[in-house]
């Protein structure tokens, strides 16, 4: 599936006492093989792909796997890398090959690297504006350029924390001034939803549902 669009939502519903999820809706419990009543605790409940096309999403800050993609070899110890789209969706991003942008219509392998992706927030449209402007300008900044880049210091996260903080957002103000806030305030609860997500969908690549282990 490498970085192909997937956005298949789970189906999960509770019976016998268990989670269960799966792709298809299901109609009887696996378990106990009855029909599935019409009652609330028996209906099942969708849970929506986290994934997304980055350019779909104007204004936003994205996240993906510095390399593979997060549903077929993303691991906890994977590096993360984090890019802003502007809003005709173009995405601007900062690492060892300098600042570059690429159109929401491009043809360049970047694109498609992006077309599973995290949105880890996305600005309200009476900002876009200012979004743009200040995304315009931090981008001329030579900075940015291919030479300035340290792996551990000056990369991904350093230029969208650059940008928060020039962008002057209130929401975001208190945690983006170093990597740790923001990623425990922002980030954190995003990729812990996803988590999940990714193994479910991991478990039922073998069968059609998935029993969640009850603690």
């Amino acid at each position: 599936m490498s970085n192909m669009l997937f956005n298949r939502d789970l189906m999960c519903v509770r019976h016998c006492n268990q989670t269960i999820f799966s792709y298809d809706i299901l109609t009887q419990c696996p378990l106990c093989l009855q029909a599935l009543g019409e009652n609330m605790e028996n209906t099942p409940i969708t849970l929506p792909c986290p994934f997304v096309r980055a350019c779909q999403y104007p204004c936003s800050i994205i996240l993906r796997p510095s390399v593979g993609d997060f549903l077929t070899s993303f691991q906890n110890q994977n590096n993360l890398h984090i890019a802003l789209t502007s809003s005709s969706g173009t995405i601007v991003e900062f690492d060892v090959n300098g600042l570059a942008k690429t159109p929401p219509k491009s043809k360049h392998s970047t694109a498609n690297e992006w077309d599973q992706c995290l949105i880890i927030a996305q600005i309200p449209e009476p900002w876009y504006d200012r979004w743009d402007e200040v995304l315009e300008k931090i981008a001329c900044d030579p900075l940015w350029s291919k030479d300035m880049y340290q792996e551990h210091t000056h990369n991904c996260y350093a230029f969208v924390l650059s940008f928060l903080n020039e962008l002057d957002y209130g929401e975001w103000n208190d945690f983006c001034h170093d990597k740790l806030s923001f990623s425990r305030q922002i980030v954190a609860s995003k990729t812990q939803s996803a988590a999940k997500y990714i193994t479910i969908h991991r478990k039922l690549q073998a069968r059609n549902y998935f029993i969640e282990q009850q603690e």
